[in-house]
């Protein structure tokens, strides 16, 4: 099976933490990326923010227009982030993520967005 991905690039406004962060711009690098099924998926997006704290969310938009959280990663830690077959590769001097799908699956064809999410002011 022949797995197709599809990117999008919006802007998303939403408390990540109540009254505190607000979803900023992104761009993902591809439009598409496809991949055999089994093999990993790697999929790039890159932001802007000038704070130094922040997190970065990938998530999945299904068929039906649900919104799934996969993985997040928050900008001042310094370990690899992983949950289930997701993992990241943070840049944070470069403003850039990677989303890594291990072991791909007829299931992930589906959309695929990141998302900042930034302090709405100093603390």
């Amino acid at each position: 099976f022949l797995i197709l991905l599809i990117l999008g690039t919006f802007f998303l406004s939403f408390d990540c933490s109540p009254g505190s962060i607000l979803g900023q711009k992104v761009t993902q690098v591809q439009s598409t990326a496809s991949t055999r099924e089994g093999e990993e998926i790697t999929l790039d997006c890159s932001y802007d923010t000038s704070w130094n704290f922040y997190y970065l969310f990938w998530y999945k938009q299904l068929l039906s227009g649900e919104m799934i959280f996969l993985i997040r990663q928050f900008s001042s830690s310094t370990q690899t982030e992983r949950r289930s077959r997701y993992s990241v590769v943070f840049w944070k001097s470069a403003k850039s993520i990677r989303l890594v799908i291990s072991a791909s699956q007829l299931e992930d064809s589906v959309k695929y967005f990141c998302a900042l999410c930034e302090p709405t002011h100093s603390v």
